[in-house]
């Protein structure tokens, strides 16, 4: 049986393969985005466009910043009214009204994307010499990929690897985005393991560090020169935000910050953080192919320039 997975806004979509058919992906990512938009055209008119994600993302940082705001008056005053409180009860709901529309517009907008140019990608069958495609998605919230227990979007982690050695497949899981829940009564662990077998990825042909293995990213990302150039690039970038990935807890872009105290390797430098003062959530720059996935973001081109 093969079936859609995830999706990695701007990256590509995840599939399991019944029987490791690497063909396979592109047929399974075509149907379901085919019957995503007929289903979005039924609902919206045949001429509709999905909302504008930078819209939604503007709209999230304004409640946000009321937000912030409120419990700024909070800390001042030692409490808040009434009013108050019910105006951060109805933030609350508007952030997550927003953040829901603002993936569901992320989907449409990649289903509109792979069917309109299904030349512009190309399939890859997943296995430990390509689990840096894993990490190149690292601290994006996936889209199309909910909670077996809760129905909220996940994200990938992975297992520390303290020796330095390379990830395999195997190291990586996905989290449910309700382990960030401060209700008790509405928080959520549950996780899944990543499937190691018959897993395909149907990415953008532009993207080279895709088209290596694992281990020779990692001999071209050695080269003195090379960490140079990407120390230069990322500090080029230093507090500015980063839309792709918000923060889990907030839903508000994250920045890029730089280690006050790091032991001089460019894995060791950077990371995204999120912008309330005491959150923190952080997603670390650790590996080369997360580099290159920032960068790629923020210039058009990732590592290998």
């Amino acid at each position: 049986m093969s079936f859609l997975d995830a999706v990695f806004k701007g990256v590509g979509f995840l599939a399991s393969v019944a029987g490791a058919a690497v063909e396979r992906v592109g047929a399974v990512v075509k149907q379901w985005g085919e019957r995503l938009l007929y289903d979005f055209q039924v609902t919206y008119g045949a001429n509709a466009q999905p909302r504008d994600t930078k819209e939604t993302l503007n709209n999230l940082e304004v409640i946000d910043a009321e937000f912030v705001e409120i419990e700024r008056k909070r800390q001042k005053d030692g409490g808040l009214t009434k009013r108050d409180k019910d105006r951060l009860e109805e933030l609350n709901d508007l952030k997550k009204q927003e953040f829901d529309e603002y993936q569901k517009s992320q989907t449409i907008e990649s289903a509109i994307e792979q069917v309109s140019n299904p030349d512009d990608y190309e399939s890859t069958l997943l296995d430990t010499e390509k689990a840096h495609i894993l990490q190149y998605q690292m601290g994006q919230i996936v889209l199309e990929k909910k909670c077996h227990n809760c129905g909220r979007p996940m994200f990938l982690q992975h297992k520390n690897r303290p020796d330095g050695s390379l990830f395999v497949l195997g190291d990586f899981f996905w989290s449910c985005t309700g382990y960030y829940e401060d209700n008790p009564a509405i928080k959520c662990t549950a996780s899944q393991p990543f499937r190691t077998k018959d897993v395909g990825l149907l990415h953008k042909v532009d993207i080279p560090e895709l088209n290596v293995t694992n281990s020779d990213l990692s001999i071209i990302y050695a080269q003195k020169s090379v960490q140079q150039s990407i120390s230069k690039r990322v500090k080029d970038h230093i507090r500015e935000k980063d839309e792709d990935i918000l923060c889990k807890v907030h839903y508000v872009p994250m920045i890029l910050r730089e280690k006050k105290e790091h032991n001089g390797s460019v894995l060791d430098m950077f990371y995204l953080g999120c912008p309330h003062l005491g959150c923190k959530q952080v997603v670390k720059l650790k590996s080369p192919a997360q580099l290159a996935a920032f960068l790629k973001r923020k210039e058009g081109k990732g590592i290998f320039e």
